[in-house]
């Protein structure tokens, strides 16, 4: 299990959620170029969590602001308009980066804590 900086069992609590959270939106995202901005929203609050939880910086893992954007829904080149969907959008394959990443470094750490990160010889 996941320690770092957890001091209490509501923490434990909050990382569990936040990893429920995270996998959840890894299985339920669709698969479109583009995601809607709530599943980033979703995905951001979620490594909050962890950082209060954990008491460390997870910056490098959250979907960043500059990476929302106005997405066109379709454009007239006669007239040069162009319309865009609501609100904003991010590319899937960001939000899929993000996500994936951060599973990656915590499944490190549990096998930090067990041993089991690196080289090991057959036996």
């Amino acid at each position: 299990m996941i320690h770092v900086g957890a001091t209490s069992m509501n923490d434990g609590d909050q990382i569990l959620r936040a990893y429920a959270a995270i996998t959840s939106i890894r299985a339920n995202v669709p698969e479109r170029h583009e995601v809607e901005e709530r599943w980033v929203i979703e995905f951001n609050v979620a490594i909050e969590k962890l950082e209060k939880s954990l008491g460390i910086d997870l910056q490098e893992f959250k979907v960043p602001q500059d990476a929302l954007k106005l997405f066109v829904a379709s454009g007239n080149s006669q007239t040069g308009d162009v319309t865009y969907l609501d609100g904003l959008w991010c590319e899937r394959a960001i939000l899929m980066q993000k996500l994936d990443s951060v599973l990656v470094y915590f499944t490190g750490l549990e096998d930090r804590e067990d041993n089991k990160i690196g080289f090991h010889p057959f036996k």
